[in-house]
């Protein structure tokens, strides 16, 4: 399956070690700091007008890393905003897997976001299939 890979156009100190890898028969081709911001606090279910499901990794570190440097939350913010949303009814963080079942339901669904740590470079490596 053929893949693009392409740099966020974001804040320069926040992203420079952030990558997004996007199948190429997405119609996704740009996404801004605010869209996933949106996406995973589930604000909002689209990305460009296309309905894509965040998914998060059982990798703590892994987790704290994306959530601080991209979503520029840290765990005590993340776990206040998603006790409020769970107590409203609204909401439901989106589901941790391993990354065995991240590469799994990534050849499975369409229009799934997940991120992993790139060995070599270090980069958060962005995902949407």
């Amino acid at each position: 399956m053929k893949t693009l890979i392409f740099t966020l156009l974001l804040s320069a100190f926040t992203y420079a070690n952030s990558s997004i890898e996007v199948n190429i028969h997405n119609k996704i081709t740009k996404v801004s700091q605010e869209d996933l911001v949106r996406l995973y606090l589930k604000k909002s279910n689209t990305i460009n007008g296309i309905k894509v499901i965040p998914l998060d990794t059982k990798n703590r570190e892994l987790f704290k890393e994306f959530y601080q440097k991209i979503i520029q939350k840290t765990p005590k913010q993340l776990h206040a905003y998603w006790m409020k949303e769970i107590y409203r009814g609204d909401k439901q963080p989106p589901k941790k897997l391993s990354q065995k079942e991240l590469k799994k339901i990534t050849k499975q669904k369409v229009a799934v976001m997940t991120y992993e740590k790139n060995p070599k470079t270090g980069q958060i490596l962005i995902t949407i299939k």
